[in-house]
């Protein structure tokens, strides 16, 4: 997590920035006695707002019933997710994510989690689209931004004058019952949310949330998955591999020179994105007759592959009417045990998710 996309400035920094952030486009721009337009300041979101191990301020803030709910009202018996949005009203990647977050609220039921979405928006426009898509948690209007102020994520790349100034840098914080942060999850470009799944994941909760597919190779028996079976533009999900090697054998960790470092390669695909895969910690293997340390995975470990389909107006053009997206590639890897090590292995990997369109709809509120 390190800086930020969403960026403007009192009055956006040009034309395609304000499109692209759904801004007022300005008839005309500010220019430096040099002649020169300002360029926005990048944002380093992850030292914004509350710290893990901190405590998140306390808030009072209508739902869209019209009832006030607090920091302790939205908890649920292990914590609670609090998610700081943009709009509910102009904004699609934060309406798709507060539908995503609706369709997944079971899964943060069972493990014991109450949510709230926190937005500038009024209380009107909170109603109206808790009324249109069905939302059922509570929505939190914060139409003064003095929650999003004292959480310390006011995004105050958008002038005072603005008529979008109070929105938050989005984010996610999820708390303990304490109101003690535990994890926080904002990402670089404004238009990318985590996925319900892909958050659990990082917490180390639910088991395999979609079907999975098994394949026992050689030296391996692994188990792969998809974090989520519907996704958005912007939605950030993942690849999921479960690899237990058989005994007596070992896969090369990263780090290790000369051999074949376990990893996934996609197959081309011109919607998608992928991020670094995540690994566990391994271990080191003293190979004894070489004097070689290396590091390994021996025990049953767990890859995520994080990724997403793209947010690009170009590519959302393009989505118009597809219904799935195919993920495909092969994990690769080189198993050793004491005495061989084996060739270099591919395993083929193919997953389908459906794709969601954004919402665009906006509030019928006037």
């Amino acid at each position: 997590m390190s800086l930020v996309s969403n960026r403007t400035s009192g009055i956006c920094g040009g034309v395609i920035v304000c499109a692209l952030l759904g801004l007022p486009v300005p008839g005309t721009l500010a220019q430096s006695a040099a002649g020169q337009q300002a360029a926005p300041q990048p944002i380093d979101v992850s030292t914004l707002g509350p710290q893990v191990g901190e405590v998140v301020p306390d808030f009072s803030l209508q739902d869209s019933q019209g009832r006030v709910q607090t920091r302790d009202s939205i908890m649920g018996p292990n914590g609670a997710m609090i998610v700081f949005s943009r709009s509910l009203d102009w904004c699609p990647y934060c309406k798709t994510q507060s539908i995503g977050l609706q369709s997944q609220l079971s899964q943060l039921t069972v493990q014991g989690l109450g949510v709230a979405v926190i937005t500038h928006d009024s209380p009107a426009v909170m109603a109206d689209f808790a009324r249109r898509l069905g939302i059922t948690f509570p929505l939190l209007s914060d139409a003064g931004s003095a929650t999003i102020k004292a959480y310390g994520i006011l995004n105050t790349t958008v002038a005072a004058d603005n008529a979008n100034y109070g929105i938050p840098f989005p984010g996610t914080l999820v708390v303990d019952r304490d109101g003690r942060v535990t994890q926080r999850f904002f990402e670089e470009a404004y238009q990318e949310r985590q996925t319900v799944s892909t958050i659990l994941l990082a917490l180390g909760s639910g088991g395999t949330p979609t079907t999975a597919t098994r394949v026992e190779s050689e030296h391996l028996d692994v188990t792969s998955y998809m974090s989520d079976e519907v996704v958005a533009p912007g939605h950030l999900f993942s690849l999921v591999f479960d690899v237990t090697p058989d005994a007596g054998l070992h896969v090369y960790a990263p780090g290790a020179v000369d051999y074949r470092v376990i990893s996934f390669t996609m197959d081309p695909n011109p919607i998608v994105t992928t991020r670094p895969m995540q690994y566990p910690e391994s271990e080191i293997y003293v190979f004894e007759p070489l004097d070689e340390r290396v590091p390994v995975f021996q025990e049953p470990f767990r890859l995520v592959q994080t990724m997403s389909v793209s947010a690009a107006r170009e590519t959302r053009a393009a989505l118009a009417g597809v219904e799935r997206v195919t993920i495909s590639g092969t994990l690769e890897y080189q198993a050793c045990d004491g005495l061989v090590c084996y060739n270099p292995q591919s395993v083929p990997v193919s997953h389908d998710i459906s794709l969601q369109q954004l919402d665009t709809e906006g509030t019928t509120v006037n």
